[in-house]
């Protein structure tokens, strides 16, 4: 298999077609997948990423459901766009592509501290923007990969001043049952709703609690895992 620039325009989709021919593929290659609503960005993607040893693009698309239409195999590392111009909520965009087992790396002109911070908190790896000089771009992909967090350089006193508290590690399954459970469901409609046992939705419960404890916050009632789903992006407030 191997990978190189092309041209072509995108399908009825939105999705641009996968280059052929060029760099040969190695184990050692970091599949990137690149989603953002301006077909400038991504051919200008494509052709940067293409001369980068050991990066290749797989897919381009220009929103989520282009993205994982007829994928068979996802990449390493997604490159998001926040504002996609279909509607969709940046938060619900990192913490699916993140629930699919994908690096979530924001990609984007805003450089608001407050943007910034939202994105880490839903999950993603990483930020840079589109203002970054491409060594940038490529060491932040490779740390996403690797599962080192990356913020653009000018952006770096943000995560120093970053007062967020610690976010423990939760399994998709923990972070849905935590999602419907702290909007006020009953566990047996929670474990209705996810095809569990009751006694399997409450040890998830259970685990979710130690996991905030270890990691510093309390989550003793109901009350406490509302507020630290509200915290962390699960929920709105």
């Amino acid at each position: 298999m191997t990978v190189a620039t092309g041209g072509g325009l995108p399908d009825r989709g939105g999705r641009w077609p996968t280059p052929t021919g060029g760099h040969p593929v190695t184990e050692a290659v970091i599949r990137v997948g690149v989603i953002d609503d301006h077909p400038i960005v991504l051919h200008g993607l494509e052709k940067a990423l293409h001369e980068q040893e050991n990066l290749m693009i797989t897919v381009t698309a220009t929103d989520l459901g282009n993205f994982f239409d007829g994928q068979e195999a996802l990449p390493d590392v997604v490159l998001l766009d926040l504002d996609l111009g279909d509607g969709s909520r940046p938060a619900d965009n990192i913490r699916r592509l993140m629930e699919a087992g994908v690096s979530v790396l924001v990609f984007s002109a805003a450089a608001h501290p407050a943007t910034v911070r939202a994105a880490i908190r839903a999950g993603a790896a990483g930020y840079i923007t589109k203002t970054d000089a491409l060594e940038d771009l490529m060491s932040a992909i490779r740390s996403a990969r690797s599962g080192s967090g990356w913020v653009s350089p000018a952006l770096a006193f943000i995560m120093l001043t970053d007062d967020a508290p610690s976010r423990p590690q939760l399994s998709t399954q923990e972070r849905e049952v935590l999602r419907l459970y702290s909007t006020g469901l009953p566990v047996k409609v929670v474990a209705k709703r996810m095809d569990l046992s009751p006694e399997t939705a409450k040890e998830y419960i259970a685990r979710v609690r130690r996991k905030y404890r270890d990691a510093g916050r309390d989550a003793r009632s109901k009350i406490d895992l509302r507020l630290r789903a509200v915290e962390d992006g699960i929920i709105p407030e």
